[in-house]
């Protein structure tokens, strides 16, 4: 009996997403290291020059810095914050995506600066999971385009490129019309008092401040403006992956390194093992392998990528903590912090 027991407590974890996650990057890291010389692995690691390593870690940590005036761009309307005080915010919420799940670090970093600033959630909120993700996106499509007119991605199902397409083409135009010919204030509609009271004041307040989030979907000087910001963003990471090449001495085109960004992307929007250990480096080895780089200087390289970019996260999100005096439980708080109230917005912007 007490057999029967263990084993189903046993099958009742083997449900959990964390052991899923657990037994899938141990299959993983088992096919990538499977009849591989590890030997030769450690001499391509001890034989890599880390100065262009720590040259990519730098261009990095400018990528997040062109993200985050990408976001200002985006909250033109919402209000205005200190650029430093949203990038610290940015770096926060990358650690925390880094190490929970569900987009975690998007909410915290809509916390920090609605609680610290004063600017509207509904605002930040329409900016961060409307605006940004569509605009990733379109701006990510281009480049997945462009890697498939170079080379076969074998890695890449056509059903999950058509979904992107789909996902990202449709919320894009669907963005715009949404943006442009809403109205500013709570639709009408009867349905809507059937509502609780409560819910219906939370819409009627929220409503024209979610539109405010999307005022970079109507302005096509904003848009215009955003979208170079995303492809400069974009670009600077195929720079990041070079600088990393350089480093391991990869003799391969600098296409490469845009197939090498669009694989790892692809393998952090659709998580399978934990920290995406194991899958990450299977599908560098799979890019790698294209342009016949020896497995054991592709997995060296894939390791040392994955291992210090995520290192890298950590440490500037966790110096940003300490920066900006964010405590654990401010992270997730609803109440505002004492201090400047949200700069007027420009003319002409509104």
């Amino acid at each position: 009996m007490g057999r029967e027991n263990t084993v189903r407590r046993l099958l009742r974890a083997f449900r959990t997403p964390w052991a899923f996650q657990l037994v899938a990057t141990a299959l993983f890291v088992g096919l990538v290291v499977w009849q591989i010389d590890l030997r030769q692995v450690g001499d391509s690691l001890r034989a890599a020059n880390y100065a262009w390593a720590a040259l990519a870690l730098a261009v990095n940590l400018v990528t997040k810095a062109v993200d985050t005036l990408r976001w200002q761009v985006y909250l033109s309307r919402v209000g205005q914050a200190p650029y430093l005080g949203l990038l610290g915010a940015f770096l926060i919420g990358n650690l925390l995506n880094n190490l929970l799940p569900m987009r975690a670090g998007d909410v915290a970093r809509i916390q920090i600066v609605a609680n610290r600033y004063g600017l509207s959630r509904a605002g930040l909120a329409s900016s961060v999971f409307v605006v940004e993700a569509l605009l990733d996106g379109v701006t990510f499509l281009v480049l997945l385009a462009i890697g498939l007119a170079v080379l076969d991605l074998g890695f890449v199902p056509p059903a999950l490129l058509w979904s992107v397409a789909a996902a990202s083409g449709g919320g894009f135009v669907a963005a715009v019309m949404a943006s442009a010919f809403l109205p500013r204030q709570v639709p009408g509609w009867r349905w809507l008092n059937s509502l609780p009271h409560w819910l219906r004041s939370g819409l009627q307040e929220g409503w024209p401040r979610f539109l405010d989030g999307l005022e970079t979907m109507r302005n096509w000087r904003l848009l215009t403006l955003a979208m170079a910001l995303n492809f400069v963003g974009w670009v600077s990471q195929v720079l990041n992956f070079a600088l990393f090449g350089l480093a391991f001495g990869l003799d391969v085109p600098l296409v490469a390194f845009i197939v090498i960004m669009i694989a790892a992307n692809l393998v952090s929007a659709f998580p399978i093992t934990f920290e995406n250990i194991g899958t990450y480096e299977a599908v560098l080895l799979g890019v790698l392998a294209a342009w016949e780089v020896p497995t054991e200087q592709a997995l060296a390289y894939a390791i040392v990528t994955h291992l210090l970019t995520n290192l890298w996260v950590i440490g500037v999100g966790v110096l940003a903590l300490w920066l900006m005096r964010v405590r654990p439980r401010d992270l997730f708080s609803l109440v505002r912090e004492p201090g400047p109230r949200p700069l007027p917005t420009p003319p002409g912007q509104g």
